[in-house]
């Protein structure tokens, strides 16, 4: 696999990596969170998630409790991926404010 084949699992489908920055900040999230605070596309993001699964970047956990509830968290290599983006974030925003 070369970098350009990398780069299109957290690339497409659309919003995979504004899940996993999401994740990288709230350690957990349910699917209406996402949905929220994300402004996501809910087709996008089933999409994206089950991607993102079959990649080994973030698993579902489902509750015992009553209401049942659904949440995805990042694996190890998922949060390794979740803070370079957010590094790459970081530094393009870092660089946006100082030509201000």
């Amino acid at each position: 696999m070369n970098n350009t084949e990398v780069l299109n699992v957290i690339e497409k489908p659309v919003g995979s990596m504004k899940i996993l920055l999401h994740l990288h900040q709230h350690k957990k999230t349910t699917i209406t969170n996402l949905l929220r605070s994300e402004h996501l596309n809910q087709k996008s993001t089933y999409t994206a998630l089950g991607k993102l699964q079959n990649e080994g970047l973030i698993v579902l956990e489902e509750s015992d409790g009553f209401p049942q509830c659904k949440y995805y968290l990042l694996t190890d290599k998922g949060r390794v991926v979740a803070r370079q983006l957010n590094r790459v974030a970081s530094t393009l925003v870092r660089d946006a404010l100082s030509k201000d």
